[in-house]
């Protein structure tokens, strides 16, 4: 063999040495969030419209997206340089774009773009052939996915008059003026929608666009979920509606209150027992997101959130149950330590709209979560009535909410709306769910629940509280034993004192009677 051959070899032997001893960098199982830019002209507060920009950041979030917040007004140069999706909101007709840097910008954007409302701009006109007029006191049906036949009441609605080579997205029909128009319209990465507003059936509709745009191709899924269950809930009540839910058949997911204080007591312990029979039942179990209550000074606001969050899933695993995610109002996505110290301990998350917004550090900028649930309350199903009450496929994942029962006549009330309409509820424990703790980690897949890499069991084995339960600390005491021996000694002298005083009167009664009875 040559020398050229023999160093040929040994080179070869070195290379193939390294590539075995460098170390192999793990592949990243979920790739980055995409991200949305939103914009809008106006929150259209009161009028119809008031609230459709907060329920577009609802159905973003069901599809993962990232979403950045922004008011024409608060437009910064060169913003649209940094996103490939951008989604416009146009609330008011006669509100004209003053800012100079969207305008300038605007001419050599070339991503993807969603126009929702009036104005639409002249590129977008000039690309779908666009025309669009207005409807009064329109009352038109909306056909869109495998819905049809769903009635809108509408004041003042824009709609599309005309458009040419595009992609029709649903059907309006205005019975009484025999037109039929299409919902929306797209073409390559633009689309168009006229109307939109919060609270009806266009948020449904709405759902099937954003699909499309953002090339959405999962199956999605409808779940059932049970709000607003705390330890002073009727828990017993509690148990007999996931009893009752499991004997029919019905997956579901319970929403739970955290308890971030006296978790020693039998209340508590109760209520830890109650949820482990609920998830014996083939229920899930959330942590709902606590009331957040703090002080507008940044001085004194409380930052034991983490903490208190950390400690609570801790003590559900150290009582053999596993929960798979949080729910929370949509605006918590919206803060920065509520996301954080709040939500960060999860991967999966229900939003649900807002009630009571409160925000600690807000922030233009959502978290992103990669399975994150629409929800809708069980009223929803009714705007939905369908001929055969079969509900057809949603565009998202959806989860039909109803709050804990107050009795036993709320809880048959609900499982005949849930009867009456054949709603195929899937099971939240079937997908891939994760939860970190500081010493813990829960995760779900294909129906088993594990914790640190042990399977869960989830059968439930009866438990007894005791209730004999010292609420109070004993107090330390001092000077016991010498307060014991002096109440012993006088005890003692007490007595010997009586029978001396005893022993006395007898004596002297004898005396007297010797004296004076003779």
């Amino acid at each position: 063999m040559s020398i050229r051959g023999v160093l040929n070899g040994i080179l070869l032997l070195t290379l193939t040495l390294t590539a075995l001893l460098i170390p192999v960098t793990p592949v990243q199982s979920a790739a980055s969030p995409q991200q949305v830019l939103l914009l809008y002209d106006s929150l259209a507060k009161g009028t119809t419209k008031e609230g459709n920009v907060t329920e577009l950041q609802r159905l973003l979030a069901a599809y993962s997206m990232k979403v950045t917040l922004r008011s024409l007004d608060q437009y910064e140069q060169g913003m649209l340089n940094h996103y490939s999706k951008v989604i416009m909101v146009r609330n008011a007709a006669d509100i004209l774009i003053t800012n100079k840097f969207y305008v300038e910008d605007w001419e050599h954007y070339q991503g993807q773009y969603l126009h929702i409302g009036y104005s639409p701009p002249a590129s977008l006109t000039k690309k779908l052939q666009l025309t669009t007029d207005v409807m009064y006191d329109a009352n038109p049906d909306l056909q869109i996915g495998q819905f049809s036949g769903i009635s809108l009441q509408v004041q003042d609605m824009l709609y599309i008059a005309g458009s040419q080579g595009t992609q029709s997205l649903g059907k309006l029909i205005f019975q009484d003026d025999s037109l039929q128009t299409p919902y929306a319209v797209s073409k390559e990465a633009a689309a168009y929608v006229p109307y939109f507003e919060q609270g009806n059936v266009s948020a449904l509709a709405m759902g099937y666009v954003l699909k499309d745009w953002l090339h959405i191709n999962a199956t999605p899924k409808v779940y059932l979920a049970i709000k607003e269950i705390y330890p002073f809930s009727d828990l017993g009540l509690l148990t007999e509606t996931a009893e009752r839910l499991y004997q029919v058949g019905i997956p579901f997911l319970a929403s739970v209150r955290p308890v971030f204080s006296n978790t020693d007591y039998p209340a508590m312990q109760r209520y830890l027992v109650a949820i482990k029979r609920v998830q014996s039942n083939n229920g899930s179990i959330l942590v709902n997101a606590p009331i957040a209550m703090h002080s507008t000074s940044t001085s004194n606001m409380d930052h034991s959130l983490q903490v208190k969050m950390n400690a609570f899933i801790n003590l559900l695993v150290h009582n053999k149950i596993g929960p798979l995610g949080i729910g929370a109002q949509m605006h918590w996505a919206y803060d920065k330590e509520y996301s954080e110290a709040g939500m960060g301990f999860f991967d999966s998350v229900i939003l649900y709209p807002d009630e009571n917004v409160d925000y600690m550090e807000q922030s233009n900028t959502s978290k992103s979560f990669p399975s994150s649930l629409y929800s809708v309350p069980i009223d929803f199903l009714q705007d939905l009535q369908t001929s055969n009450n079969v509900m057809p496929e949603l565009p998202m994942d959806t989860v039909i909410t109803v709050d804990m029962p107050k009795d036993k006549e709320e809880l048959e009330g609900m499982l005949k709306m849930l009867e009456q309409y054949w709603v195929s509820f899937a099971d939240y424990k079937q997908e891939k769910h994760e939860v970190v703790t500081d010493v813990n980690t829960i995760t779900s897949s294909e129906g088993v629940i594990s914790i640190n890499g042990q399977p869960l069991s989830l059968n439930y084995t009866p438990e007894t509280v005791n209730s004999d339960y010292r609420y109070t600390e004993e107090q330390k005491k001092s000077f016991t034993t010498l307060f014991n021996i002096q109440n012993q000694f006088f005890i003692v002298a007490i007595m010997i004192s009586l029978l001396l005083f005893g022993g006395l009167m007898i004596i002297g009664y004898r005396l007297y009677r010797k004296k004076y009875l003779k």
